[in-house]
């Protein structure tokens, strides 16, 4: 869906929209049904395209309050909305470049460059970290509408944002000027895939600012180093916000190469960048980070008394096998990361582990006749106790009698690599009680067999300290 023209987004910013924002969004906070509240503006607001424009705002607003503090002063279109990064990124993402482009020797002007910028996330960020360099930030879009959006809301943050209606390929930048990048995904309503399809193209933003001091694009964190629309050298980030693995950033530092032969190597193979995971808190400060590092290859073993599942930053960055290399564990299937070992692992942020009650064939009724065993007297077919074994071996072996109770916490049910409906399988187990604090029944589909990995719930979640 297309977002405002220039007239429209004029009138939004103007106190008239900004009021008609503000009361169509109390109108929803308050329970009224969107279709209604359309209608009754029709009277207020007669252009049909300003009164879609204010309720879509509204909406955004609504949306964006679990992210951004000053939402409910904001102004978001849908598409910007779900394109802009998550602010906490935005503030790291900041941080980091101005950091890389104010080293030893740096030649650095003070210029920074915010290519495709949409409503501004990126912008805001960029321009309070360059406030205490004394560097200062262009929004370039080629939308003017979008820069009206960008304009109001770096007001309304408190900052400074000079905007730039240009194509983000053809502006100049150079060896003094850094450079961000936040390029669309989407055509239409269709997401895009491939690098070169995004707006702009990725490949094309690397070579028209090849020779910037920094450039960093924001993209999905699905990329690969081995995509060949990016090429050798360059370096991504993987970054994991709580526990969500949020966006992937592609660093590359100006010097002048040739960036026609993307993704290629002088001996003609692949040429992967290097990768690297960050995990942030929720306000955006930065927990723990794994550095680019050769990767290694963990061998395959039976499920042991902990099972490890490591943050999904470290296993886009590569770096599970390498992080349970330290812990002494091993994978529980070739193709899977999920790692286990026989002895408590080390509180760490880059993994939870959980200790293993028992190992159970992968069918449904199996696992239900072990949660019907482990339930108290009076609760047959509900789960709700069971034991837990210092020491678990091959499937289908369980914890020993006068184990700890755990049932009572609730089951919880996690597929790995197991291709099941979630709900069908709630009901075959018996609709045991839900909880994230009794049992978590791990189904994990091995390289030569599926099994139930039942363990006892552990507290703690990314980013803080995690394990038993």
């Amino acid at each position: 869906m297309p977002g405002p023209d220039a007239s429209t987004a004029a009138w939004l910013v103007s106190d008239t929209g900004l009021a008609t924002v503000a009361a169509a969004t109390a109108a929803l906070d308050a329970g009224e049904d969107e279709l209604r509240l359309a209608a009754r503006l029709t009277g207020q607001v007669p252009d049909p395209a300003r009164r879609a424009a204010a309720l879509e705002a509204a909406a955004c607003r609504r949306r964006a309050r679990t992210r951004w503090a000053d939402a409910d002063r904001m102004l978001f279109t849908r598409a910007a909305l779900e394109q802009a990064s998550d602010p906490a990124v935005a503030a790291h993402r900041a941080r980091s470049l101005l950091a890389r482009a104010v080293g030893e020797g740096s030649a650095w002007d003070g210029t920074v460059l915010d290519l495709a910028a949409g409503v501004g996330g990126d912008a805001i960020a960029l321009a309070r970290a360059a406030a205490h360099l004394g560097g200062s930030v262009t929004a370039v879009d080629t939308d003017p509408a979008r820069l009206r959006l960008l304009a109001h809301n770096a007001e309304v943050a408190g900052v400074r944002v000079d905007t730039r209606c240009a194509d983000a390929l053809t502006v100049a930048s150079g060896p003094a000027t850094v450079c961000h990048a936040d390029p669309g995904r989407r055509v239409g309503q269709r997401r895009v895939r491939r690098l070169s399809q995004h707006q702009p193209s990725v490949p094309a933003l690397l070579t028209a600012h090849r020779d910037a001091l920094q450039l960093a694009v924001a993209l999905s964190p699905g990329v690969e180093p081995t995509d060949p629309d990016l090429p050798a050298g360059l370096e991504v980030e993987y970054i994991q916000v709580e526990g969500a693995l949020v966006e992937a950033t592609v660093w590359m530092a100006g010097t002048g190469s040739d960036t026609s032969d993307a993704g290629t190597s002088a001996t003609g193979g692949a040429s992967p960048a290097t990768r690297r995971a960050t995990l942030l808190a929720d306000d955006g400060s930065e927990v723990a980070g794994l550095p680019p590092a050769p990767a290694e290859e963990l061998s395959v073993g039976e499920v042991g008394s902990w099972l490890v599942e490591v943050a999904p930053a470290a296993i886009r960055a590569r770096q599970h096998d390498r992080l349970g290399a330290a812990i002494g564990a091993r994978r529980v299937a070739r193709n899977r990361a999920l790692l286990t070992c026989d002895t408590a692992p080390p509180a760490s942020p880059w993994y939870r582990a959980w200790p293993v009650v028992a190992v159970l064939p992968g069918r449904a009724k199996a696992v239900r006749r072990w949660l019907r065993e482990r339930a108290p007297a009076g609760q047959t077919g509900q789960a709700a106790r069971t034991g837990q074994a210092g020491r678990t071996g091959q499937a289908g072996r369980t914890g020993q009698a006068g184990d700890v109770n755990h049932l009572e916490g609730g089951v919880e049910v996690v597929l790995h690599g197991v291709d099941a409906d979630p709900t069908r399988l709630w009901r075959e187990l018996g609709r045991p009680a839900r909880g994230p604090h009794g049992i978590r029944l791990v189904f994990l589909r091995r390289d030569h067999d599926t099994v139930a990995v039942a363990c006892a719930a552990v507290t703690g979640g990314w980013p803080g300290t995690l394990g038993p």
